[in-house]
Parts: structure tokens; C-alpha cells; sequence
């Protein structure tokens, strides 16, 4: 029985790890950080070419830093991509509803003082709590057809169902 010890041919658990078991979390990091970016340019874009934004901010930064409408400007890129892609294929009647909850999404943001996760399971759960917050404020409540709160909830939904796509 031969009890000698190859030190020649060493083996590398890091690298045997990386190579056997790849790190989901990373890449969504890259992925969310690429989106980010790519969300940047688009705002970007839309910075040049609204003279309106040009008059009220001297640069793009400062722009982004008062944004007030949903998402909020730090929110991860899946979700400023996620809302931008269902503002983009909404109908008018859609983009009104939209519109209306984003102001709700950033009131209670606001009411949060921005206090959650930043990233996509932590927007994933603020749309539970928004569910709870409009079933609240807008179901059999008088004054308030139900087929509206319906209409609310649909979008939500969608918005929820975008977001999770990503998880």
C-alpha cells in the first residue's frame, strides 16, 4: 500500500464549486445591474428630448433625483423595465388606470418613508401590501363600483406577474 501524498496536482474547491454549481444570485445582480443601466439610457433619452425636463432640471441627474412618479428612480432596474414595458403596451384607457396607481404606489412609498428592500423580492412584496392597501380603500366601499376596483386589481396583477417573471 503505497501512503505517499501527490502535492503536484492540488485540488481547487473554488474553482470546482464555481465550475459545478452555478450562483443564481450573482447572476441576477449582473442581470438586474445590466437592466439598470439600460433603463438609465432610456430615461436618458427621454431627458434630451423633453424640453420641459430641460427647463425645470439643469442635468439628467438632477432629474432623476426629483423624479416623483412610479418607480421611484433607485427602484432595481427589473422594475422601472417591468412598469416602462406595461406603460408602453397599455391602452389609453390602461395608461389612465396606470397612472392612478402609480400615484397610489408612491403615496404609499412615501407612507413607508421608502423603508423596504430594494430590490425585486422587496417590490414583490410591497404589491401584497398594495393589494391589501386598495382592497382596503376601494372594495364595496360606497361610491366605488366594484368593477373599478376590478379594473385596479387587474393591473396590479399584471404588474405583480411582470415583476415575477423575473424572480
Amino acid at each position: 500500500m503505497n501512503l505517499t501524498i501527490n502535492h503536484t496536482q492540488q485540488i481547487n474547491y473554488i474553482n470546482k464549486t464555481i465550475i459545478n454549481k452555478k450562483n443564481d444570485n450573482f447572476d441576477s445582480v449582473l442581470d438586474d445591474k445590466k437592466i439598470s443601466e439600460e433603463e438609465d439610457k432610456i430615461f436618458y433619452e427621454l431627458y434630451k428630448k423633453s424640453h420641459m425636463m430641460h427647463t425645470a432640471f439643469s442635468s439628467v441627474e438632477e432629474a432623476k433625483k426629483h423624479r416623483i412618479s412610479f418607480p421611484p428612480s433607485t427602484a432595481p432596474g427589473i422594475v422601472r423595465r417591468a412598469w416602462r414595458q406595461l406603460m408602453e403596451n397599455a391602452s389609453p384607457e390602461e395608461k389612465s388606470m396606470l397612472d392612478f396607481l402609480g400615484d397610489r404606489f408612491m403615496d404609499k412609498l412615501r407612507e413607508k418613508k421608502f423603508n423596504m428592500p430594494n430590490d425585486l423580492n422587496g417590490y414583490i412584496n410591497f404589491m401584497t401590501d398594495i393589494k391589501d392597501y386598495l382592497e382596503l380603500h376601494y372594495h364595496n366601499v360606497s361610491g366605488i363600483s366594484n368593477e373599478f376596483y376590478e379594473r385596479i386589481m387587474n393591473n396590479v396583477n399584471k404588474f405583480e406577474n411582470e415583476l415575477k417573471k423575473y424572480k
